[in-house]
């Protein structure tokens, strides 16, 4: 599985979104509510918490996909430098046999 650089911002451009609408639902929610400033207060902490635990997730979540990235490219590079490494030994191999030294 190969990630575009597309799919790499996305993430970015995920959680930017997502603090983005938070914080605007937050403002709009605060100016419509006719509540007292005690209440208001409140309210924005309670706001504050949830934009804060969305955004811990969405860190954790890319976290873990770029984890689960690296594994990837990692085996791919090992099966890569194994295939290499196979081709050089058969083509030194045939090389060999031809000038003779085998």
């Amino acid at each position: 599985m190969t990630e575009t650089p597309d799919q790499s911002t996305s993430w970015g451009s995920m959680l930017a979104g997502l603090v983005v609408g938070a914080v605007i639902g937050a403002a709009a929610a605060l100016l419509y509510a006719p509540q007292s400033g005690k209440e208001t207060r409140e309210d924005i902490l309670e706001r504050l918490d949830d934009v804060k635990a969305r955004v811990d997730e969405a860190t954790r979540a890319m976290t873990e996909a770029a984890r689960v990235k690296l594994a990837e490219t990692r085996t791919d590079l090992s099966q890569a430098v194994s295939a290499g490494r196979a081709a050089a030994k058969a083509r030194t191999d045939e090389l060999r046999q031809k000038a003779g030294l085998e």
